[in-house]
């Protein structure tokens, strides 16, 4: 009981220091911005949104308008942050919020989609959100779903072409890989840029 408290404890502060560096890093980056001029500021990320996202205050999200265009330095979308720390219900809202079709798929600078970061960091319930989000989209509108189908949201790959399952089995996450597996038994997973499939992750 110890030991599961003390890494709890670990694994919060570790987050939270994550967070702080993040909303540091975005805000020197909006100050330099602001400085030169060589970008218009208004599309990079309000520290107090990165910030909400993290620690899931939904209340300030929805004081905050255009969070779908706002991005950090690293091209991440609130969704994504919301999904890296495992705010599911932050995750809820902001697909309530903003446009959900173009957040579920929108890559970051590494190619990685919030499902990428939620299957890394093994986030059951924020897999799943996403996951529903992604088949309500398909049913409402057939052009918007088939952009946002959940199928091609797990089939994926980011810049090392990996998808959300190896992402999820090669960080250990069994119940994550399990779920990803029965929203789409019939795909058979490519080979990322390291030649590794998942199968061959989970064996090795």
């Amino acid at each position: 009981m110890a030991d599961s408290t003390t890494s709890s404890l670990n694994l919060s502060t570790e987050s939270n220091q994550v967070g702080a560096e993040d909303a540091r890093e975005i805000q020197i980056t909006n100050q330099a911005a602001a400085d030169d001029g060589s970008r218009n500021h208004s599309t990079f990320m309000d520290p107090k949104l990165y910030v909400a996202a993290a620690d899931g205050a939904i209340h300030v999200l929805q004081q905050c308008v255009d969070i779908h265009v706002q991005l950090t330095p690293k091209n991440n979308t609130v969704l994504y942050v919301a999904a890296q720390f495992g705010q599911a219900g932050c995750v809820n809202r902001i697909l309530e919020l903003a446009s959900a079709s173009s957040l579920l798929q929108q890559p970051n600078e590494k190619g990685d989609t919030p499902l990428h970061l939620a299957a890394r960091e093994g986030h059951l319930t924020v897999v799943k959100n996403l996951i529903h989000a992604a088949k309500i989209l398909g049913e409402e509108d057939t052009e918007r779903g088939a952009a946002a189908d959940w199928k091609v949201m797990l089939r994926t790959t980011n810049n090392e072409q990996d998808t959300a399952l190896h992402e999820a089995v090669r960080n250990h996450h069994p119940e994550v890989v399990k779920l990803l597996i029965k929203e789409d038994p019939d795909f058979t997973y490519g080979t990322n840029t390291e030649g590794n499939t998942p199968l061959y992750i989970a064996a090795e």
